[in-house]
């Protein structure tokens, strides 16, 4: 078979990017088989499926933070093995792999037995030489050997010109492969009408993983409270620390509501319901520094307004001013000073829809995966 397959080490099902990637490839009418080589989750999530024959889905073991350690070495060890057999299998022209995790098959493959074929790189996170270093030994043996990968790829990709920037930087003694900004946005048929007045109580939804270390979570949680019923807050999450999860449970007020996480095809109709949608993270680390994650443009789509702490340097440009939906970058070390005085009233300034959309940015990858 000389077709396309593509390593996605972290089950697809967590991560939208790969999914709207595959449903781009399904209405592309590929002349050629593609082959997706992931694992299972153990988090309660619908299974993602994709209609068209030419995509063949297997997903080998399960990953998963909350695995035993034992269960895990033997899931690398499974899904490596298996990837690597499959790929003499198939023999593929194409490989594309998301994350470091899941370059190891690649690797051996275009190294040891087809020197031929043409290697697409992404990653859908910035990790810093630091934190390779300091990281888990199998991620940190697998970039040594994917180093050789940056000099033979057709495409190494990161989400933000931010992250590609401090790739090369890192990465500045090597001649590397060409390299793509492929930005995380959802599909066109997310595209919800804005309200024009949002009326008190204003409803302020976040979804993805909660932290109280690494994220806000708290400080806007009692910022929210502190408005005496001027605003609900509801959280989905898959992913709440068991700190977080003390904190929400011991709370007790009818103006915060922690729920379950939501399938990805299930957050349009439940986003559009709400008027702000809110991102937490505080920039722990470079990867959400310079972050312009899935949410603030899955927000947009849905026509709400965007809230963002002001560490987030690489989601500063999509600030507007006397346009709407608002995207507003705010100081959530500060939030005692900020009041919702009135309801929000857009007659005085001008609805500018989004544009970004996955059909908008998979276009060059797929037409060079198609060569």
């Amino acid at each position: 078979m000389k077709g396309i397959v593509i390593l996605h080490f972290q089950p697809i099902e967590l991560y939208p990017p790969i999914q709207n990637l595959l449903h781009e490839l399904e209405k592309a009418n590929l002349n050629r088989q593609i082959l997706v080589l992931t694992t299972a989750t153990y988090v309660s999530v619908s299974t993602f499926g994709i209609k068209s024959r030419k995509i063949k889905i297997l997903r080998l073991g399960m990953s998963g933070h909350k695995l035993m350690p034992l269960r895990r070495y033997w899931n690398y060890l499974y899904f490596n093995t298996a990837s690597l057999l499959l790929l003499i299998l198939y023999w593929p022209n194409h490989i594309l792999y998301f994350e470091t995790l899941s370059s190891f098959p690649a690797y051996l493959l275009k190294r040891f037995f087809k020197s031929s074929t043409k290697i697409f790189i992404h990653y859908h996170e910035y990790v810093s030489n630091d934190e390779y270093q300091n990281g888990m030994t199998l991620t940190r043996y697998f970039h040594r050997l994917e180093n050789y990968l940056y000099q033979k790829s057709e495409w190494i990709s990161h989400t933000n010109k931010y992250r590609m920037e401090l790739f090369r930087q890192d990465n500045c003694q090597k001649i590397l492969s060409p390299t793509f900004i492929f930005p995380n946005y959802p599909p066109k048929k997310w595209y919800r009408t804005p309200k024009m007045i949002l009326n008190w109580p204003l409803k302020i939804v976040y979804i993805g993983s909660l932290s109280l270390t690494t994220m806000y979570s708290k400080e806007f949680t009692d910022w929210v409270i502190s408005q005496n019923g001027n605003a609900q807050f509801d959280l989905y999450s898959y992913n709440c620390d068991d700190d977080a999860r003390r904190y929400f449970k011991a709370l007790n007020s009818k103006f915060v509501n922690l729920l379950d996480g939501l399938d990805y095809n299930q957050l349009p109709a439940v986003l559009n319901t709400y008027d702000v949608g809110v991102i937490l993270y505080k920039g722990h680390i470079p990867n959400y520094i310079f972050n312009a994650p899935n949410k603030l443009f899955e927000y947009l789509a849905c026509g709400l307004d965007v809230w963002f702490p002001n560490v987030i340097i690489g989601s500063l440009e999509y600030c507007t001013k006397e346009t709407y939906p608002e995207v507003l970058s705010l100081d959530f070390n500060s939030m005692d000073s900020w009041f919702l005085k009135k309801p929000l009233d857009r007659s005085n300034v001008k609805y500018l829809p989004t544009n970004y959309y996955s059909e908008n940015v998979a276009r060059e990858l797929i037409e060079k995966l198609n060569l």
